[in-house]
């Protein structure tokens, strides 16, 4: 009877667990759960399963015909009793493809296409050598692609011209993808439930089969593809003077990568005589357009990602943080003016259809952001968001983001204050409801640019085509609810993405001190963030690793009301964002993309005397970190003014990844 009583207590107790960390309903009476990632591990002589990428428990391995191994990355479920139920096996632990692998499937991204939606694919790609009356044959037209030195999925290509009376007709070519997939096929609900593309280091997770996201849909050089042309005719001054749209077929004359093209740009590598002539009308309209939009308010806010290199046998051997080049923002002003023409025309025309919408900051996230940098010793505008209007919180946030971008140099505070200007902002989505974007300070906007790797961009193809008398008409009634999926499917991608350089950075970080040795590595760290039991840090402008605040030197920390600094109890020592600090590698979790750093230099004792909570000291500590919440007081009622002299926070952080330049 007690040994019952025991067992019951232990599942409660699992249960309970199980729930405080959301990965079953809080009462559910089966504990049944949907297929999580797992690694195996050894408790004594019983194997159990850890999850991999969520939190909870370890769980007991319930008998099953798979015989895992520690160390096997396995996929479960919780099965009766809150024991794992073994579904099927993963891989390896110590394989960087199996875990990315894992971290896919653990985020519900389907690996691979059932048959239906490959036969589906197939004979859709076998329409592309039928000829279409209706398509404007652009195939003389000098065209090109830019697109990363790894990309397989082309879907946009320029082309420019000189009219005689002296302005420059500009295509952009995007790849026809609603001509291959229709409506209500298993093809285009397979790319609806992914809602997008997922990129990770060792490869990508496509919206559509191979047969079309990198065969038939891709703007490929030498061969004939399929297009919607957005063409605009636009003087030297940046205006667009006028615009329209229809299907094409294209060649393109030449594929380019950002490195390539960057070369040309800086003189360091020849450019064809085909290229030349267009290449320096793009060049020189991009650069203007990016004025102009910088002028009519547009943000400026740099984010970098990781660049890896791998060896021969797929290993990763080093990580670069990229770098915004002008062949990057080159591509970028053509897409967004694309996107904007036609987001203009169906709006002018009342099609429905998905808008790409960025909402203005809300004042008080934009005011505590000001209180934030002002506590860091960053000078900030005036600003009172109890009477900001729309154009008032413009400016401001305008200002602020150039203040950082502009006079903080990268490695010595600006990544930190960076991600402090993201997050005071609004998140970028789709609606069908227009109301601007703010970030890239337009007022009709939508993605059309990407349809091969965004479903948003499929629907906007259909109303174009459709309202154009160029396509059947699209369903919309459901418009609303797809557009609120995409942007959920969006942000899962993103986290995942993030996950997955965050452990390709681990590998690559045990690699790196396994070669140099652990104890002499000794890194510039500055902190990202905080929380109440320790802080974020980047070191080597891209490895993330958490210090804890038991690796201090001995006293209590208190998190100010900001979340800006740990201030200790006793001593008044205040760690701040921003700060630069040596730091020390202690462990390395490569599965999970977790690091664990120490300060490298401190020789206090770490411990505390168990009856001493510092509050003797308190009283001091406490007046020193509440200093910047004067400041902010001082602000709300509008009586502070902008400070005139430089001041510099002595750290940096990067600010979060992502695929940036293909989100806004």
């Amino acid at each position: 009877m007690a040994r019952h009583t025991s067992g019951r207590s232990r599942s409660d107790k699992r249960r309970a667990q199980l729930a405080r960390a959301g990965l079953i309903p809080a009462g559910d009476p089966t504990g049944r759960s949907a297929n999580i990632a797992g690694v195996i591990v050894r408790r004594g002589k019983s194997l159990e399963v850890e999850p991999l990428f969520q939190p909870g428990p370890a769980l007991p391995v319930e008998r099953s015909p798979i015989r895992p191994q520690p160390g096997d990355l396995v996929l479960f479920t919780f099965s009766y009793g809150f024991k794992a139920q073994i579904v099927r096996p993963l891989g390896k632990s110590n394989s960087l493809e199996d875990i990315l692998d894992a971290l896919l499937v653990d985020n519900l991204v389907q690996r691979g296409f059932s048959p239906k939606v490959l036969a589906e694919a197939a004979t859709a790609a076998e329409s592309q050598a039928e000829a279409d009356s209706y398509r404007t044959d652009l195939r003389e037209l000098y065209t090109f692609t830019i697109d990363p030195v790894t990309a397989q999925d082309f879907d946009d290509a320029l082309s420019f011209e000189r009219t005689p009376r002296g302005t420059i007709t500009v295509y952009v070519h995007i790849a026809d993808v609603s001509y291959f997939v229709a409506e209500r096929t298993a093809l285009d609900k397979e790319a609806l439930r992914r809602g997008n593309s997922v990129y990770v280091a060792t490869g990508v997770e496509p919206m559509l089969p191979p047969q079309l996201s990198s065969g038939v849909c891709s703007l490929r050089p030498g061969e004939d593809r399929k297009a919607v042309t957005v063409e605009m005719e636009v003087d030297d001054a940046g205006k667009v003077l006028g615009s329209r749209f229809y299907r094409s077929l294209i060649r393109s004359d030449k594929r380019m990568d950002y490195e390539q093209v960057e070369r040309m740009f800086r003189g360091a590598e020849p450019v064809d005589p085909d290229l030349e002539g267009p290449l320096d009308m793009g060049r020189k309209l991009a650069q203007t357009l990016r004025e102009l939009r910088y002028q009519r308010g547009s943000l400026r806010i740099e984010s970098a990602e990781p660049e890896f290199e791998w060896d021969e046998k797929g290993r990763v051997i080093s990580a670069d943080p990229s770098e915004e080049l002008e062949s990057h923002w080159f591509i970028e002003n053509f897409m967004v003016l694309a996107n904007e023409q036609v987001a203009s025309f169906l709006e002018k025309e009342r099609v429905p259809t998905v808008y790409r919408v960025h909402d203005l900051p809300d004042p008080f996230n934009l005011d505590r952001l000001l209180d934030v940098l002002s506590s860091l010793g960053l000078p900030t505008p005036d600003y009172d968001a109890l009477a900001a209007t729309p154009q008032e919180i413009r400016r401001v946030t305008r200002e602020t983001a150039d203040w950082v971008d502009r006079y903080t140099p990268a490695g010595r505070g600006k990544a930190a204050l960076v991600q402090q200007v993201l997050r005071a902002q609004a998140r970028a989505v789709y609606q069908t409801v227009n109301i601007g974007h703010f970030g890239l300070a337009s007022q009709t906007y939508c993605h059309f640019t990407s349809p091969i790797r965004r479903y948003p961009d499929l629907l906007v193809h259909r109303g174009l085509l459709g309202a154009l008398g160029l396509g059947p008409a699209p369903t919309t009634t459901m418009l609303a609810d797809w557009a609120e999926h995409c942007s959920a499917t969006e942000r899962e991608a993103a986290k995942v993405e993030l996950k997955a350089d965050d452990i390709v950075l681990a590998h690559l970080l045990r690699r790196r001190l396994d070669e140099h040795g652990w104890q002499e590595s000794v890194f510039e760290g500055q902190v990202l963030s905080l929380t109440r039991r320790g802080m974020f840090v980047l070191f080597e402008r891209l490895f993330q690793g958490y210090l804890s605040a038991s690796e201090l030197p001995r006293d209590f920390y208190d998190l100010n009301e900001l979340e800006t600094a740990l201030v200790g109890r006793r001593s008044a020592r205040a760690y701040k964002i921003a700060d630069l600090m040596p730091v020390r590698v202690i462990a390395i979790d490569e599965a999970r993309g977790r690091v664990d750093l120490t300060l490298a230099d401190s020789e206090d004792d770490k411990s505390l005397d168990p009856g001493d909570d510092g509050s003797r000291d308190l009283a001091s500590a406490s007046s020193g970190a509440s200093s910047s919440g004067d400041a902010s007081r001082g602000r709300r009622s509008g009586s502070r003014k902008p400070k005139t002299t430089r001041t510099r926070a002595p750290g940096a952080a990067r600010p979060p990844q992502g695929r940036g330049r293909g989100r806004r």
